[in-house]
């Protein structure tokens, strides 16, 4: 047999680098799409207030970070007592709107997802909206993506301006 030139070697490591380079994206054809489709099953499921729903969508050894006092949380047992704390009855209504969303194949059956959700809350007949940075890891197991890693945050309002002494120190 003959041995192949330092050229053909060249091209042939290059094009096995191309097709490896490849995998990752070949495994999520569309990393974004796969991550909406989590983000709008869990707004539905939060929305109705679906805690089963919601536990199914986290792997069992998820950690869940939310942006409430004490809402940290690690397994489904964990996670169940954060969610139904705030999606339980005479709680308030949710409606979740996403505003960005980012995402990004990390290997073989995962998924780095982060972007901004609108919670528009009801309470007591008024409503405020408070935003939402998400950033979420995402495994795919049983041919479903379920979250290894849900952290929502919420930025702090800016300060209030400095007061005017109306022009009376000076």
């Amino acid at each position: 047999m003959q041995r192949l030139s330092m050229r053909m070697r060249t091209a042939i490591a290059f094009a096995l680098y191309g097709f490896l380079a490849t995998l990752p994206s070949m495994a999520h054809a569309d990393a974004n799409a796969d991550a909406k489709v989590v983000t709008t099953a869990f707004s539905k499921a939060f929305e109705a207030c679906d805690v089963p729903a919601i536990l199914n969508m986290y792997e069992d050894d998820a950690t869940l970070i939310w942006p409430g006092d004490g809402e940290f949380a690690t397994g489904k047992a964990e996670i169940e007592k954060v969610v139904k704390a705030n999606c339980g009855a005479g709680g308030p209504k949710h409606v979740l709107t996403e505003i960005s969303s980012f995402a990004r194949a990390i290997g073989k059956d995962y998924i780095m997802h982060w972007g901004q959700l609108d919670d528009a809350m009801t309470v007591n007949g008024k409503t405020a909206t408070l935003r939402f940075r998400v950033s979420e890891l995402l495994h795919k197991s049983g041919g479903k993506w379920r979250y290894v890693v849900d952290h929502a945050s919420a930025g702090l309002k800016p300060p209030p301006p400095p007061a005017s002494d109306g022009g009376q120190n000076h």
